[in-house]
């Protein structure tokens, strides 16, 4: 009998029941299966359509979820792309802070402030209106970059609202005050939004942990934005609480102007004439610019010279003659010294002491246009200042008559601020330039108040050496050494070789590059020389310089002078056309941490700005970086990763 097969049957299937099914299947015996297969074609019938409705549901379930994805993505992405859009015009406006010193640019920031409202507006409608992100945000993760971003919305709004506040407060102290006032309540409302902002925005400033991608991104910038202003805030409201008690807000006040000749210098320029600037209620005036040789000292005015100072400094009698006054790198003991003398002088007291250079004129004269002062032919403007105060005026041999070249920086300046009464003057422009010359320490100021001399150091204008980081601070000084005129015609260069050993201590070398350019072969002159003491041929340059090192360095010979180690004389000589040099060294121990050193270097207010090269070797560390270049216009710190 043949082998007996079922109409339908899988492989092995003869095997599936032992061997007596097996026996059936070869015997051709013929033996349903109908209960197994009824039974399975049930379950299987059953089981069809649960499969299908449950296929349907999650497909459509995960089409929903698809769809809420697409769509909070999109809200996320669009309003990512406002808040970018808002942080770029935020940059721009940090970046370009000049705009502020104009009424149409004030006006223009304001515009672009309220623009940035606008658009977080935009974007937290989005994100709010959004249902895609209500559904996910139930999700750690992904909740926590939802918040993120909503937080990072709400910030930009509040904080665009409150900048616009404080640029439409600028503009409106800017255009009430006129020549030489300032409308002191609107000084303070603008003080008091300052200080304000300085606090609220600090709580801006949120962690950026667990948010990626643009919201990560995003956050970090603003959180950049944000500290950024904030420090401008903060230095801001130092300086208009100084500006309101110098202006007279508490009384009327009395500055003595040292003008300071860059002709011949000091650590400063020499102080050669005198005016007062006097305040009240927000006006301001100069007045009785004249030469210092009306206020001639036979004696001492009886300060005492601080032991390390009077080292160094004593023989050149600071507190009896006036050109010795700025030999001192720390204005705020020059000013003691000037106010102690001028009150020895004239029995009267001031409030305060103000040094100002040709280059500070320079830039007020940029503000205020040219001025006539009776000495001088025609006009003396920014072009020309330097030249007719500092050049022209030496070129012929007066004789007799220096005394009325001494009064023109001090009368230049009368000139200007009273130039100011008919000519309106930014005082968002005035502020700036102030800022500027003070960081080239071309003006400083001393003030007789301690609190007042604490906000004028806390803003950087007191001409303190070791107010700021003492321990890491250089200041190069070359001053005149022969009665000429010719620093005019010097260019100074400096450079720092610093060697690093395993340790961390580091060796600096100090160089200083003198060229005088004077003209040789001339014929004696006031400006030329020779001043047959120290010098015995026209244009001979004779200087002294010093070098002053951080506080605790090791230098031979070094004393403690102003708060740091101060190195020298030593005398340079330098015939016209010519180029000589002069080294220092220096051992700052333990000067490496945390694989930094940390060099600061303070200019010196001469004519022409000190080029700066710094070199570092150091065989046991990796230096990212061995050499780096720079111009001392104003303080530079300069740091090297090893």
């Amino acid at each position: 009998m043949a082998n007996y097969r079922h109409g339908s049957q899988r492989r092995f299937h003869t095997l599936r029941y032992g061997y007596r099914h097996w026996a059936q299947h070869q015997d051709g015996v013929r033996h349903p299966h109908r209960r197994r297969k009824k039974r399975r074609r049930v379950t299987r019938h059953l089981h069809i359509p649960e499969r299908r409705t449950m296929v349907y549901l999650g497909g459509g379930f995960g089409i929903i979820v698809l769809f809420l994805a697409i769509q909070g993505g999109y809200a996320l992405y669009k309003a990512n792309s406002q808040i970018s859009n808002a942080q770029q015009h935020f940059s721009s406006l940090v970046q370009n802070k000049s705009s502020l010193l104009s009424s149409e640019g004030r006006k223009q920031a304001a515009e672009d402030l309220s623009n940035i409202s606008s658009d977080a507006a935009s974007a937290s409608g989005t994100l709010d209106a959004s249902i895609g992100l209500k559904f996910f945000g139930v999700f750690p993760v992904i909740g926590k970059q939802i918040n993120g971003a909503k937080d990072l919305v709400s910030d930009v709004s509040h904080f665009s609202n409150k900048s616009m506040q404080m640029v439409v407060a600028a503009d409106a102290l800017a255009q009430a005050s006129t020549g030489t006032y300032v409308d002191l309540r609107k000084l303070d409302e603008l003080r008091k939004q300052v200080g304000i902002n300085a606090l609220y925005f600090k709580s801006f400033i949120r962690p950026a942990d667990g948010l990626y991608g643009p919201v990560g991104t995003a956050r970090r910038k603003f959180n950049d934005i944000d500290q950024n202003v904030n420090a401008l805030l903060l230095q801001g409201y130092g300086g208009i609480d100084y500006a309101e008690r110098f202006l007279g807000l508490f009384g009327a006040k009395n500055y003595l102007i040292a003008g300071e000749n860059q002709a011949e210098m000091r650590d400063g320029g020499m102080v050669l004439s005198w005016a007062i600037l006097s305040t009240h209620d927000g006006h301001y005036d100069v007045n009785l610019a004249q030469s210092v040789g009306k206020l001639q000292l036979y004696k001492p005015s009886g300060y005492p010279i601080p032991p390390g100072t009077n080292a160094v400094y004593g023989p050149l009698l600071p507190t009896q003659i006036w050109q010795s006054t700025n030999a001192t790198g720390d204005f705020s003991l020059s000013g003691e010294f000037m106010s102690s003398m001028f009150t020895a002088a004239t029995k009267r007291s001031v409030d305060g002491v103000i040094g100002l250079d040709v280059t500070a004129l320079q830039g007020l004269l940029r503000l205020t246009g040219p001025v006539h002062i009776a000495p001088v032919r025609g006009q003396i403007d920014s072009g020309n200042v330097v030249d007719v105060l500092l050049h022209r005026f030496y070129q012929d041999n007066r004789g007799s008559s220096q005394d009325v070249r001494h009064d023109e920086i001090a009368s230049v300046a009368q000139a200007a601020v009273k130039k100011m009464n008919t000519t309106h003057v930014d005082v968002a422009r005035l502020i700036r330039m102030l800022a500027e010359a003070s960081a080239g320490r071309h003006i400083m100021i001393w003030d007789a108040s301690p609190a007042r001399e604490g906000l004028v150091t806390a803003y950087g204008g007191s001409g303190k050496l070791a107010s700021t980081d003492a321990a890491s601070t250089f200041h190069l000084s070359v001053q005149s050494g022969v009665a000429a005129k010719l620093d005019y015609y010097t260019r100074i260069k400096e450079k720092v070789a610093v060697t690093v050993d395993a340790a961390g201590n580091a060796f600096v070398t100090t160089t200083a590059t003198i060229t005088n350019l004077a003209p040789a072969g001339q014929r004696p002159s006031y400006q030329l020389g020779p001043d047959r003491v120290n010098a015995f041929r026209p244009g001979d340059y004779v200087g002294r310089v010093y070098l002053y090192s951080p506080r605790g360095s090791s230098v031979a010979g070094g004393v403690n002078e102003s708060g740091l180690v101060l190195n020298g004389p030593i005398p340079a000589k330098v015939a016209p056309q010519q180029t000589t040099t002069v080294k220092f060294q220096t051992i700052i121990f333990g000067a490496v941490k945390d694989h930094h050193l940390h060099l600061r270097f303070i200019p010196q207010g001469v004519l022409h700005p000190v080029p700066l090269t710094v070199t570092i070797n150091a065989p046991q560390w990796t230096p990212t970086l061995t050499e780096q270049t720079t111009v001392l216009d104003k303080t530079r710190v300069i740091d090297f990763s090893l």
